[in-house]
């Protein structure tokens, strides 16, 4: 439960937009060769060999350049919000966009997750009208490509399950409607395994029920793409039902008592306290523990001359949390997250009130 923030993907990273790292996976390149050798063949037969493969390399590029427009909707529609993104990514699977939500709301989440699938619609709207205005064969063949291509996409991600855009608008209208997130990203996972299982049936099920073999290369594509939404619909209903232990739990009970002390004091005044020491800076923020094999090695006849800060353990930084009333476990199990800390200190109005260590926070979850 309190681990660090997973690292940034392997890849080719493409620019830094605005402080945002831009990645192409390196899973990408496989689904770039793919289109190619899928489309290649049909525009080779009309344009000829080179130009038709140029032109089926230039639908690979306009998906990857769709699919960073969706992702860069959401990017700027969460900074826009006040939420800290981390990178944006596109690979195989499409793309996703990293950013911390944890001080969202309903309607934010859902602002964020609409955006993405109708930057493509936009984008196919405006790419048709090239298509009835422009009149060279290439150009419009390479516009109803981007059309297509934009369109599938809105429409695709606008299907009511998780882990796609459509899914998460659903998850925000039952949690606007109840209140509760973790209920909410369950119920929406679960739509997302029922639409897996539509799919599976209106692809691959109908065909074979009417005495006909579905085409061999569309049916592994549909597995292929059911595979990645069922992994993405169970993470969501883990996330959820995880959401939902963390409601529960009661972060007083976890918290130990702890007394500041500053930096500049000597070790003499360590054993007038009765609760665990935490280093402070002039400011009252804790900054550190004690290291307590530092401590030991202090001479008898040093201690009164030796200060605090001289067996201290600087923290990693984000390791103090201000907990908001009805997110406290939430917002202590980021800190976790994204400090990589064991150990985190919790404030109240920006002055010490008790540290948490991860090991007492994932028993106590464990037993709700």
């Amino acid at each position: 439960m309190a681990e660090p923030i997973q690292p940034p993907p392997r890849g080719i990273r493409l620019a830094t937009v605005g402080s945002v790292p831009v990645y192409l996976g390196w899973s990408w390149l496989l689904l770039g060769v793919i289109i190619v050798v899928i489309i290649g063949p049909g525009t080779a037969a009309r344009f000829g060999t080179v130009t038709g493969y140029a032109i089926a390399a230039v639908y690979a590029l306009a998906l990857l350049l769709s699919v960073l427009a969706h992702e860069a909707a959401h990017a700027v529609a969460a900074r826009a919000h006040g939420h800290t993104v981390h990178r944006v990514v596109a690979d195989l699977w499409g793309g996703h966009t990293a950013f911390d939500a944890s001080h969202g709301t309903a309607r934010s989440a859902a602002t964020i997750a609409i955006v993405g699938p109708l930057t493509n619609g936009l984008i196919a709207v405006l790419a048709f009208a090239g298509v009835v205005t422009l009149g060279s064969e290439i150009t419009v063949a390479l516009l109803t490509g981007v059309a297509f291509v934009n369109g599938a996409l809105a429409v695709f991600n606008l299907l009511p399950g998780l882990p796609l855009d459509g899914g998460q608008v659903v998850e925000s209208l039952i949690w606007a409607a109840t209140g509760d997130q973790s209920r909410a990203r369950v119920i929406a996972g679960w739509c997302g395994r029922v639409l897996v299982v539509l799919i599976l049936v209106a692809i691959i099920g109908v065909p074979l029920a009417r005495g006909t073999s579905p085409d061999l290369s569309i049916a592994l594509w549909t597995a292929l793409i059911g595979a990645f939404l069922w992994s993405g619909a169970t993470s969501a209903i883990a996330q959820g039902e995880a959401l939902g232990a963390l409601r529960g739990l009661d972060v007083g009970s976890v918290l130990e008592p702890a007394a500041a002390i500053g930096g500049d004091r000597p070790l003499t005044e360590l054993t007038s306290l009765r609760a665990l020491p935490v280093v402070v800076d002039d400011a009252g923020r804790p900054v550190g523990l004690i290291d307590h094999d530092a401590l030991r090695s202090v001479p008898p006849g040093a201690v009164a001359s030796t200060p605090v800060s001289a067996v201290t353990t600087p923290a990693p930084e984000a390791w103090t949390t201000e907990l908001r009333p009805g997110h406290e476990a939430l917002d202590l199990v980021r800190a976790f997250q994204s400090s990589g800390s064991s150990v985190v200190a919790v404030t109240a109005d920006g002055r010490l009130r008790g540290v948490a260590r991860a090991a007492r926070v994932n028993a106590a979850l464990s037993r709700n």
